[in-house]
C-alpha cells in the first residue's frame, strides 16, 4: 500500500452496505471474475458461476438476462471503481501546495497502487474486452479522461515547466509513464525490463525521466 501523503486515503471502493440481493449480485460477480481469469470467458458457465457463488441456477437468471449481461456487469463494476478512482484523484483541492513532481510522483504511486489492488477484478476486465471493440473504447475513455484530469493538474503549474511548449509536453510525459506502467504491472504484457526492478526504482527512475523531459526548474 502507498504512504504517499497527497493519494494516501484514495481506495478502490466496494460498497459494504448492501441488502440480501445486493450481497448475492455482489457474489456473482466476484464469481464470474474468477471464473474468467482462471478459465476465460468461455469457460465461465452460468452453471458454474452459481456454484461459486453458493446460489441455484435460478438466482443467476434473476439479477442477469442471461451470461453477456453479467459479463458486462462485471466489467462495468470495474470500471465504475476506475472512474471513482479518477474522481477522487483529480479533486484540485487535494493537490493544493503540490508541485508538478509531486503530481507525476502521486500519478505513479497511484497506478501502482492500483494494479496491486482489485487485480482480479481488472484481469477480468481485461479479458472481457481483448476482443470486444465497444467495451475496449469504453475502458480507453476512463483512462483519457483520468489523463486530461492530471493534465489539467499540471498545466495549472504551467511555470515550473521549462519546456519551451508546455503543453506538448506534458501530454507526452503522461502518454509515457501511462505506457510505461503499463508495461510494468499489466500481466497480458510481453516481460520488459521496466518489470525486474522494484516499484521504489522504478519510480525513482521515472520521476528522473519524467522531470528532465518537462525540463523541471529550468
Amino acid at each position: 500500500m502507498t504512504t504517499n501523503r497527497w493519494i494516501s486515503d484514495l481506495h478502490w471502493r466496494r460498497d459494504s452496505q448492501q441488502s440480501r440481493s445486493e450481497q448475492t449480485q455482489s457474489a456473482l460477480l466476484d464469481a464470474a471474475e474468477a471464473l474468467i481469469v482462471e478459465q476465460g470467458a468461455e469457460g465461465a458457465s452460468i452453471t458454474r458461476i452459481a456454484e461459486r457463488a453458493g446460489v441455484s441456477v435460478g438466482a443467476v437468471y434473476h439479477h442477469f438476462k442471461d451470461k453477456k449481461a453479467l459479463c458486462y456487469a462485471v466489467f462495468q463494476r470495474v470500471t465504475d471503481a476506475l472512474s471513482d478512482l479518477n474522481r477522487q484523484a483529480a479533486d484540485p483541492a487535494r493537490w493544493q501546495g503540490a508541485r508538478v513532481r509531486d503530481l507525476l510522483e502521486g500519478y505513479i504511486d497511484l497506478r501502482l497502487h492500483a494494479s496491486a489492488t482489485g487485480n482480479v477484478s481488472k484481469h477480468a476486465a481485461a479479458l472481457l474486452m481483448a476482443n470486444d471493440a465497444e467495451l475496449k473504447a469504453h475502458m480507453a475513455e476512463i483512462k483519457r479522461e483520468g489523463n486530461l484530469a492530471l493534465l489539467g493538474l499540471i498545466l495549472a503549474r504551467r511555470e515550473e515547466i521549462g519546456h519551451p511548449d508546455p503543453d506538448f509536453a506534458a501530454r507526452f510525459v503522461i502518454d509515457q509513464l501511462g505506457a510505461m506502467i503499463t508495461a510494468r504491472t499489466d500481466p497480458y504484457q510481453t516481460v520488459s525490463a521496466i518489470a525486474a526492478c522494484d516499484d521504489a526504482a522504478f519510480k525513482a527512475e521515472a520521476l528522473d525521466w519524467a522531470a528532465h523531459a518537462l525540463r523541471l526548474g529550468e
